[in-house]
């Protein structure tokens, strides 16, 4: 716990030490405030953090830093990131279908599928339906729609409903377009003919640290920032008070609070009735990720892969990825390392014994599929993630437009990934941060 001489009650707080509300709780600072930053872990990071276990260090999953916005991560603000330190890196990823790794996207590049795969593909995809005349078109109508049924149930489908944990039926099409693009018709007919795509994604691209993990982010975020108190874990918010108060008993007041808490854990905790019953109707996902250390190399048929997307619902995991590959200062030369997420519904992962036996079962498939060998596992760490991916369903939007304006009332500003309850990158996550406290902040 780092913190100056100051009162229990405070003008500015900021709720959560991840990534954006470490770059909230900078921003207060840089603007010239005394702000309160409050964190219920022992350490700071959320799920972007690092674990060093003996010859390994693990991220809480794939955490790569896709950029848009900035240049490099020596641009971020607030981070105080040495670009020497990063590296940058051309994604290459896989689709496991048919017992063959597809190149990824898997629907701009059909053409390196079995011949009669590819045949039903594109017969599939020529006879495409329309979307339905209907408000309520649904993820799974829009991939349908643009792809053809064939390769929906062979990929789209599966994949999407194993790592978001529920049906595409429910969830709404106008809110996943953002993160799942329309279909390109130049580029689906390139891929029939084996043309690689020639139009490059968001995330063809990512940085990383040249050693350690993706907790290095969070140590430039963390470094001159005061007023850090962690084992705070807020169990109980008095809206019209504006007041909360926390599992270590401390009370704390607001003027301006900038929680990066899930929303629906937020207005679970809440004296407000119609905000807990809001968020009663919000749901999400949890990823169980298993990460594993090896003594040797990764199998050859890995050699610079970074991730592979596991649509067949016989195997448990959803993807697979390698560190070692992403970085080599994951891992003690002469070791690799890899980790594999699960998909499960919110909450799921209490029930007894679950995780223990979902990680046997992953052991199981890993061995089957010839990835690894189980006598050179030196080590395997659980993460569990909850939540994980938000479910943008039909009411989603409605319901967190009423409940951020709701909040605002009581000088409440939510902000990153899980404070807005949306699906945004680390970079997006960030820059909510940023942009949210200078607006709220702005003439004070």
């Amino acid at each position: 716990m780092a913190m100056t001489p100051m009162s229990l009650k405070t003008k500015i707080i900021v709720l959560g030490g991840g990534i954006s509300g470490l770059t909230a709780a900078k921003t207060v600072q840089g603007l010239g405030h005394a702000c309160l930053l409050l964190e219920q872990c022992p350490s700071l990071g959320g799920l972007t953090r690092t674990m060093e276990v003996g010859d390994f260090c693990f991220d809480y999953t794939g955490h790569f830093l896709h950029l848009s916005r900035y240049k490099s991560p020596g641009d971020i603000p607030y981070a105080g990131l040495n670009n020497d330190a990063w590296q940058r890196i051309d994604r290459r990823s896989f689709c496991f279908v048919a017992g063959k790794m597809i190149a990824a996207p898997i629907q701009y590049n059909l053409g390196q599928l079995p011949a009669e795969i590819l045949e039903q593909c594109v017969r599939s995809y020529e006879a495409r339906p329309a979307l339905p005349d209907s408000e309520r078109v649904t993820f799974r109508d829009y991939v349908v729609h643009g792809f053809g049924q064939y390769l929906a149930d062979l990929f789209l489908i599966p994949q999407n409903e194993k790592t978001l944990a529920t049906s595409l039926g429910r969830l709404s099409m106008r809110a996943v377009k953002r993160f799942f693009p329309p279909p390109d018709e130049a580029l689906v007919r390139a891929g029939i003919g084996g043309e690689p795509p020639a139009s490059r994604e968001y995330n063809a691209t990512f940085w990383y640290p040249k050693a350690g993990g993706i907790g290095a982010l969070v140590k430039g975020l963390r470094a001159g920032l005061n007023n850090v108190w962690t084992n705070q874990q807020a169990t109980a918010i008095d809206l019209r008070e504006r007041k909360l108060q926390t599992s270590a008993g401390e009370s704390f007041e607001w003027d301006r609070l900038f929680p990066s808490v899930p929303l629906k854990s937020f207005c679970e905790i809440t004296n407000d009735p119609d905000l807990r019953g809001a968020a009663a109707e919000l749901s999400h996902s949890t990823t169980v990720a298993f990460n594993f250390g090896l003594r040797g190399p990764l199998r050859r048929e890995f050699k610079d892969v970074h991730w592979i997307y596991v649509p067949d619902r016989s195997i448990p995991f959803y993807r697979a990825g390698f560190y070692s590959n992403v970085s080599k200062g994951t891992c003690t030369p002469g070791h690799s390392s890899l980790y594999v997420e699960v998909g499960l519904p919110g909450g799921a992962d209490q029930e007894a014994d679950l995780v223990k036996n979902l990680l046997l079962k992953v052991l199981a498939s890993l061995e089957d599929l010839g990835w690894i060998d189980g006598g050179l596992v030196a080590c395997a760490v659980t993460h569990v993630m909850r939540p994980a991916y938000i479910h943008h369903t039909e009411s989603r939007d409605r319901l967190v437009e009423s409940i951020l304006a709701r909040l605002r009332q009581f000088g409440v500003y939510p902000i990153g990934r899980y404070g807005l309850w949306d699906y945004i990158s680390m970079e997006d996550s960030m820059e909510s941060a940023h942009t949210t406290v200078r607006e709220v902040l702005d003439g004070i």
